[in-house]
Formats: C-alpha cells, structure tokens, sequence
C-alpha cells in the first residue's frame, strides 16, 4: 500500500489519482496539462472554449491541495463569478469523491461566504477570490496563484495585487 501511495503523489500517474480518489476519469490530455502544471514554474493553458481548462485548474488546486500538506493555494479570475465557476467545479468532485472525503478531517470541505469560497483539504486551504479592482483582496498570501482567464486581468492590478499574494514562507 505504500507504493501504490507514493504511485499516486507521482505526476505521472495523476490520472490513477483521479481515478481512484478524485473519483473522476480523466483524459490523456487533461492527465499531460496536470502533469505540465506540476512541473513548470508558471503554466499556461491555452486551449478552445470548451475543452475543459477551468475543470483542470479545479482539479490541479485539489491535487495541490491533498498531496502538499498545509498548501494555500488562491484562485482568482477577473469577476467572482469566475471564481466561482472553478469552486463549483471543486464541490462537484467533492460530493461525488467518497474516498477523497475519507481521508481528509471533519472540518474539510466547500464554505461559501458572501466575499470568497473556500475549499478545505485537511489543512490545505483553496480559496477563490474576485478580483474586482484589487482593493478589497489585498494581504491574501498563497504558496500558489491561479488566474483564471488572465487575459481578462489588467497587468497593473495582477503585478501589484495578486503577485504579491505569493509573499509566503513555505
């Protein structure tokens, strides 16, 4: 049993993590973006409406957030209701990931408020933002940043706002 979990932490196998804890099947394709999203220091997914990038990057966070104990990671997109759409993504797997929900502690879980939503993995802690004009986030910290739809967010507000959220020590 510890190889098969040292066999799921692996980029490689991602889709067996999936599969078997996310309980979701992914395509080879979604399984190679995850795999280029663990290695490269800042990824980007360009792909056509529709292919499931938002779905990923949902995906990728839970990922990050079960496999990196004590990880805050912040997802922003330029409206909440972006944000949104990514938090969503992640209570779906959520309710339908009965072995994810096994090992993580009572208090894990989605928490919607009125400004941000949470999703909680043990003491991981994904939390989606709206990013508005940038004001009201500030003093967020994360050990990672995920921008949704970064064309859509003005170079100013992401340089001086959301860079700075990755002022973490790990």
């Amino acid at each position: 049993h510890l190889r098969v979990t040292w066999l799921m932490s692996r980029p490689e196998y991602f889709s067996f993590l999936c599969k078997y804890i996310f309980n979701v099947n992914i395509l080879p394709s979604q399984a190679l973006m995850l795999h280029e999203m663990w290695h490269r220091k800042f990824p980007m997914l360009i792909a056509s409406r529709g292919f499931g990038k938002s779905f990923i990057l949902s995906l990728y966070a839970m990922i990050r957030a079960l496999l990196l104990p004590e990880r805050k990671v912040v997802i922003v997109g330029a409206a909440f209701r972006q944000s949104k759409v990514l938090f969503e993504y992640m209570e779906t797997i959520w309710s339908s990931a009965p072995i994810l929900r096994s090992l993580c502690s009572s208090d894990s879980g989605p928490r919607r408020d009125v400004d941000r939503c949470v999703m909680r993995i043990n003491k991981s802690r994904i939390t989606c933002l709206p990013l508005g004009d940038g004001q009201k986030i500030r003093g967020q910290r994360a050990n990672d940043i995920i921008s949704d739809e970064f064309a859509s967010i003005p170079r100013e507000i992401f340089e001086t706002v959301v860079a700075g959220f990755a002022a973490v020590i790990s």
